[in-house]
């Protein structure tokens, strides 16, 4: 049978992979026959893995200390990792869901992974509008801050410090799919394809934090799926993470995978009221 996917040999890493999408994912590429590098806060005890290192995103020094543990050349990465916000503060939550992101992808992924690979980030729906003009002017001095310090900073600029981590979390992931898509041209260069998933409202460890913060968030996590799906499983997402890293998508690059059941398309034709309360059509 021919292998469609193409794992089978290939070096891939997965952040957040000690649970949820990650580890769901890294199951995956493991059955595919994958070199699979798990990094995570948490150790991943994945059957099969080719090693485990630790990589907390809210530290540079982390992220250097991991990746200097990681293959020099990597064929697939799978950035999984993030935060909900709701037990994290404003810095810190932008800091692991983005000011990371881009780190590491500029210092490190940049330069390993190959030709013909590719980088899948996991963003959210959450952040599904980021492509309007008037949110772009929000986060673009952050996105093109140069460095993990200017980064920082440019975040400091935005007077939001003494909000909660759950106001970071938004603009967070439109900025990481704004980085997505304005990085598809660079790596373009290079042979190497870069993507998102954007996940609906998925059960795992972010839903529990809802739910046990916000208990009344249920019902809007619900919602959050579309056509009267329930709350997707975390397998969806790694198949979704899956399809994007491999063989089958060589000619999707700069591309945020919605995956919601339709609600985003339901949303924007007007078959259902938008949840994220903003206006459609610039």
């Amino acid at each position: 049978m021919r292998d469609m996917l193409g794992y089978a040999g290939k070096v891939c890493v997965v952040t957040g992979a000690s649970s949820g999408m990650g580890a769901s994912l890294a199951q995956m590429l493991v059955e595919q026959g994958a070199q699979v590098w798990t990094a995570s806060r948490g150790e991943a005890t994945l059957e099969g893995q080719a090693g485990w290192v630790r990589l907390d995103q809210v530290s540079r020094e982390s992220i250097d200390m991991a990746f200097s543990q990681l293959p020099e050349r990597i064929d697939c990465f799978f950035g999984v990792a993030g935060v909900s916000g709701l037990k994290n503060d404003y810095v810190d939550t932008f800091t692991i869901d983005f000011v990371s992101n881009k780190y590491l992808l500029d210092a490190y992924l940049a330069k390993r992974v190959v030709p013909g690979g590719s980088i899948t980030f996991v963003t959210s729906t959450a952040g599904v509008r980021w492509a309007k003009e008037e949110l772009i002017d929000e986060y673009k001095a952050i996105v093109e801050a140069d460095g993990w310090d200017a980064t920082i900073e440019a975040i400091h600029e935005l007077d939001m410090d003494d909000a909660g981590g759950n106001m970071a979390y938004m603009l967070a992931k439109r900025a990481m799919n704004y980085l997505v898509a304005s990085k598809a041209a660079e790596f373009a260069g290079r042979d190497v394809r870069i993507n998102a998933v954007l996940p609906c409202s998925t059960g795992s460890r972010f839903a529990t934090e809802f739910f046990e913060v916000m208990p009344s968030s249920r019902r809007q996590f619900e919602q959050s799926v579309g056509n009267g799906k329930p709350i997707a499983d975390p397998s969806v997402m790694g198949k979704a993470c899956l399809y994007l890293g491999s063989d089958l998508a060589e000619y999707v690059s700069g591309h945020c995978l919605v995956v919601d059941w339709g609600l985003e398309a339901a949303t924007l034709t007007g078959q259902v009221m938008d949840m994220l309360g903003m206006e459609l059509v610039d």
